[in-house]
């Protein structure tokens, strides 16, 4: 996916979920095929929380490197590690700001290719999977 698609799309997520969302919604940005690698947005009491996956969630994840950890500190980035992730609170509520963010903090902490793909998840769609879910539970 080019770049100028890419920051559209962060852009428009972003802002719909500024405009729209309601206290502990959220927008993902996940590298495609890759769950381990994203940005997130979480709206809390009227601010915005921002966390970059430090990928120590799994057992056998791979924390990222000094120079990524340095990278995101200078845009602002602090904790990660093993269950911690990268987080930044209190974030400017600008949609075009928080996009040109995402496309840097992709770059700082997972290095991708130049076109690399990501994927959208929503609050709404974390809870109708969810849902989906425990209905074929029931149904087994």
């Amino acid at each position: 996916m080019k770049r100028e698609i890419r920051l559209e799309l962060f852009e428009t997520a972003v802002s719909r979920l500024l405009s729209e969302g309601e206290d502990r919604d959220c927008v993902i940005f996940e590298l495609r095929g890759r769950p381990d690698c994203y940005v997130q947005f979480i709206l809390h009491d009227g601010a915005l929380l921002g966390e970059v996956g430090s990928r120590g969630w799994a057992p056998e994840g791979e924390l990222l490197d000094r120079e990524r950890i340095t990278a995101l500190g200078c845009l602002g980035f602090e904790g990660g590690g093993h269950r911690a992730n990268f987080a930044r609170d209190h974030l400017p509520q600008d949609g075009r700001r928080l996009a040109c963010l995402t496309e840097l903090l992709f770059g700082a902490a997972y290095r991708p290719q130049r076109d690399f793909d990501i994927t959208v998840i929503t609050k709404p769609m974390i809870e109708a999977e969810a849902m989906q879910r425990r209905a074929q539970e029931v149904d087994a």
